[in-house]
């Protein structure tokens, strides 16, 4: 009777342990519609958007593993599933991040014409990265062979673990440092004059690239009508002009008909222009230029659109805390019933609330982020004795299953937001950040595969943090992460003391971002696309930003649309050099045979360089700079050595 009585304990509490597990997957899978519903572009085909949501499910699955994988072995009570669903999701985020989803993101993005050439280009682009790397990868595994003598051939899958949560736990700690200041830092920032100031220095970015974009569809365009016009009528190349054409007619937002109804003139184009139409790799180039102008001039309005609204609202929120009366914009006077009810307190709320709630919660999260780097520098102790906050809170919580896993949750929850605002935070990264219905395959499928790449190492960071990453109090209960991830430590080095030790450069991190201090060490060795998007702004952005949003708003009562008076004649005269400057040629120049190849195919770090605001080189610059057709811009001399720095 006892032992039935154990038994249906064991099933009752096992019960509420996939209960937790049950909800955590719907709320997942309701977060993962609505991303795909509000950020893809409506022309990402279907495989794109199911592949994005398995890189987005296996990896966010890793994270609800973890919660009952904790009370699991606190309990001892080992499930067979949880293994089961470990090894499921941990190698598919593997194979995803590592292969797959590069593949893909490189065979959308590329201009070929059939699905064997979008292929070939895909393998060829990744191709020399795995190359690269695999090339790198044969050197290490040689020392590390040297160094550990007792290394077997059982011990490979062990090795290729040990390597990418070195990856992960090096670049994660980075991330997650800034993260941890940042996020209570903005969380303060509340007073609504500051906000407006930062959305100026934003809508003054955002307009300039919505100009460097809309010259760069302009000129693309007219490359298009001038090819298609010079092209004789029975070319065997004929098919794929005439389908550039059309996609041009069809998808971009600068028509071929009107630049033919304007006028253009064929002597202000350099002469590579007229080179596309040479063979079908120069076609297929000149589609990949196409589709990325498309994209990058939707990105931009789209981003400058949303900056501008967010303006306008701190500027009614302002007005309104002035003149003390909370009638919020766009609502009929004296409007009743329950909308203008909610509508008028949402508006008080905004106006009155929602700075003290902002100051409030950067409280509650400095203490959170304290706790965090608290934990992070203590790991080393090993739990002897146990200084982590989170660990003794998970501890003292074993009377309640969804208790216990709420607290495992809301630090795991924490981190991964820290580490996935900064990534997106470095401006390297602002090609890949999800816009409003105009985010391509290539960045949906970028974001999955970052967010794959970043899952498990986080995870076993944690358990680190709480002293769950070996036997469990000494009773001899383990998590399914220490059973598998376990086995690094067949390398000393990288499987055990890396997670130990590295976190403790973590309290060095956040004080130099706390200072202020980091961005000035990354500029002085590496480009400023590798610096953070700082909100400390006080330049000339901010001042074309404000007379920007001056004059949106006086379109917008005038019926005009958003971005419209950005294509106005004189606002070069009444916003000078709005448009930026070019670039000129440096050494990186004189380094395209040894960075450029490299670079352009590192997906990893980019899924397409830029040079000078263009995506691809034409034909013939591409064969002097000894660059294959097709293949995206060069980086400059620094983000060269930042890149292969990052692969050593």
């Amino acid at each position: 009777q006892a032992a039935s009585t154990t038994a249906t304990a064991a099933a009752a509490a096992a019960l509420v342990m996939w209960g937790f597990f049950a909800v955590g997957l719907v709320v997942m899978a309701c977060a993962i519609g609505w991303l795909l519903r509000r950020y893809a572009a409506p022309s990402v085909p279907y495989i794109v958007l199911a592949t994005t949501a398995y890189a987005w499910a296996v990896s966010m699955s890793i994270v609800l593993i973890t919660p009952i994988d904790v009370w699991a072995a606190l309990k001892h009570q080992p499930e067979r599933g949880i293994g089961i669903l470990w090894r499921v999701t941990y190698w598919s985020t593997q194979v995803l991040t590592w292969l797959a989803l590069p593949f893909f993101q490189v065979y959308a993005d590329a201009g070929d014409f059939t699905v064997g050439g979008r292929c070939l280009t895909s393998l060829k682009e990744n191709g020399l990265l795995y190359g690269l790397a695999g090339a790198a990868g044969a050197v290490g595994l040689l020392v590390i062979v040297v160094y550990e003598r007792t290394l077997a051939l059982s011990d490979l899958p062990a090795l290729g673990m040990a390597l990418s949560n070195t990856f992960g736990l090096s670049a994660g700690i980075l991330l997650m440092g800034y993260g941890l200041v940042e996020i209570p830092r903005e969380m303060w920032k509340s007073d609504p004059g500051h906000l407006l100031k930062w959305c100026a220095h934003r809508a003054g970015r955002f307009a300039e690239d919505v100009l460097r974009t809309t010259n760069e569809l302009e000129s693309v365009v007219t490359i298009i009508v001038a090819n298609d016009k010079q092209m004789p009528r029975r070319d065997p190349l004929r098919p794929y002009m005439a389908a550039i054409s059309t996609a041009a007619e069809q998808e971009s937002p600068v028509k071929p008909s009107s630049v033919v109804a304007s006028g253009y003139d064929m002597d202000t184009l350099a002469a590579d222009d007229l080179e596309y139409n040479y063979d079908k790799a120069g076609l297929a180039a000149l589609r990949r230029r196409l589709a990325a102008a498309i994209h990058d001039f939707k990105g931009a309005h789209a981003q400058y659109e949303e900056v501008i609204r967010q303006a306008l609202d701190q500027e009614a929120i302002i007005k309104c805390r002035q003149l003390g009366v909370y009638e919020p914009p766009g609502l009929a006077a004296g409007e009743a019933g329950w909308r203008g009810y909610a509508a008028r307190a949402l508006w008080r709320w905004r106006c009155v609330g929602q700075p003290i709630g902002r100051k409030v919660m950067a409280a509650l999260l400095v203490c959170f982020s304290g706790c965090v780097v608290w934990s992070e520098a203590t790991i080393f102790t090993g739990g002897h004795p146990d200084l982590s906050p989170f660990s003794r809170a998970i501890r003292g919580s074993l009377g309640s299953e969804w208790g216990l896993q709420l607290l495992v949750m809301m630090p795991l929850a924490y981190i991964c937001i820290c580490t996935y605002f900064a990534l997106f935070r470095i401006n390297a990264f602002n090609y890949n950040k999800l816009l409003p219905r105009t985010t391509t395959g290539a960045a949906l499928m970028q974001n999955g595969s970052l967010m794959a790449r970043f899952a498990a190492p986080t995870c076993w960071n944690l358990l680190h943090m709480v002293n769950m990453d070996g036997v469990i109090d000494g009773q001899g209960g383990t998590t399914v992460f220490t059973q598998n991830m376990g086995t690094m430590t067949v390398l000393p080095v990288l499987g055990k003391h890396l997670n130990t030790y590295l976190p403790l450069l973590l309290v060095v991190h956040c004080l130099l971002i706390w200072l202020r201090l980091w961005d000035r060490l990354a500029g002085a060795c590496v480009s400023s696309k590798y610096k953070f998007d700082n909100d400390d702004v006080d330049d000339q952005y901010t001042e074309k930003g404000r007379l920007l949003i001056r004059k949106e708003g006086e379109a917008l009562a005038n019926g005009l649309r958003i971005g419209e008076i950005l294509a106005a004649d004189d606002l070069e005269l009444q916003l000078p050099g709005l448009a930026g400057r070019k670039r000129e040629w440096g050494w990186d120049w004189v380094l395209l045979s040894f960075g450029g190849w490299f670079c352009a195919a590192c997906r990893g770090c980019s899924a397409r360089l830029e040079y000078a605001g263009h995506a691809v080189l034409s034909p013939s610059s591409q064969a002097s700079a000894g660059v294959q057709p097709g293949v995206a811009k060069k980086r400059t001399f620094q983000e060269h050595s930042a890149v292969l720095l990052m692969l050593l």
